[in-house]
């Protein structure tokens, strides 16, 4: 079945993300090496998916084309919904704004995603106070482990239909002892119904927050797609797990150009 008789389907799983003949580079040394076979296959709605493979370059590269700071070499992403900026991720704001102003940016720019959020406004701002945040103080000038759980904070706040949540030190602190009351409302939002797409490497939050697991080859060839615990034995199995420096190197972060052809872009351009 193509991807467009999918999304046409009366079927009772409903896409919410589709790919469809979708191609990356999987070189980050040579440009002209793509995956082997093109990306047919969807998101479906409540689906939270943990994408693993061994090839980083490949894994960090669908994320930043999910954050649309990159383009595919070719095919077409059809999204059913609204797409969520990197988990724990800055959202756009000005270091300069207040938290009690960036938050009311935000919610003029995304109130429809925040009407219908599983996470009230309140159990917003009681997480901060639990952290001793004071919401009238300028971003910059929050310490910044205050500064990672006020971001993680309010990439949960909002919902999205799909959550982007790639590998990095926002999400990893997501998982720290500190963030612990900032789990409770992720799961809160995700038993909603909320979606996702994570290719962390992080087995603990894996195994919390995803509920299907796809393993692809070296060259973005999909090798299993199913049941998370059988997708991480897969992968442990057959060494796909990529635990190499360079795999570490590649955290989802601000600066790195992640350009699929010839970009004009500078590292300074690229930024959530």
């Amino acid at each position: 079945m193509s991807i467009h008789q999918v999304l046409n389907s009366s079927s009772s799983a409903e896409p919410i993300l589709a790919f469809d003949e979708f191609v990356l580079r999987a070189d980050k040394s040579d440009s002209s090496v793509v995956i082997s076979t093109p990306w047919n296959w969807c998101l479906n709605s409540g689906d939270r998916l943990s994408v693993m493979t061994a090839n980083s370059f490949l894994s960090y590269q669908l994320m930043a084309t999910l954050a649309g700071l990159v383009n595919p070499v070719s095919g077409e992403l059809h999204p059913q919904g609204t797409l969520s900026w990197p988990l724990g991720g800055q959202g756009g704001l000005h270091s300069s704004l207040t938290i009690n102003n960036g938050f009311e940016f935000l919610s003029s720019i995304y109130s429809d995603t925040l009407e219908r959020s599983h996470v009230s406004s309140d159990d917003f701002f009681d997480a901060l106070k639990s952290q001793g945040i004071d919401t009238s103080m300028p971003l910059k000038e929050l310490p910044k482990e205050k500064k990672d759980f006020f971001f993680a904070a309010l990439s949960i706040l909002f919902s999205f239909d799909v959550c982007v949540a790639p590998h990095s030190k926002y999400l990893l602190f997501l998982m720290s002892r500190e963030a612990k009351p900032l789990r409770n409302l992720f799961r809160k939002q995700l038993d909603g119904g909320l979606s996702m797409i994570s290719n962390t490497k992080n087995n603990q939050f894996k195994r919390q927050f995803c509920n299907r697991g796809m393993v692809l080859g070296p060259l973005g060839k999909v090798i299993f797609d199913g049941d998370l615990d059988e997708a991480i034995a897969f992968s442990k199995q057959n060494d796909i797990v990529d635990n190499s420096t360079e795999a570490d190197d590649m955290q989802f972060d601000y600066g790195e150009n992640q350009a699929n052809a010839n970009s004009s872009e500078s590292e300074d351009d690229i930024d959530f």
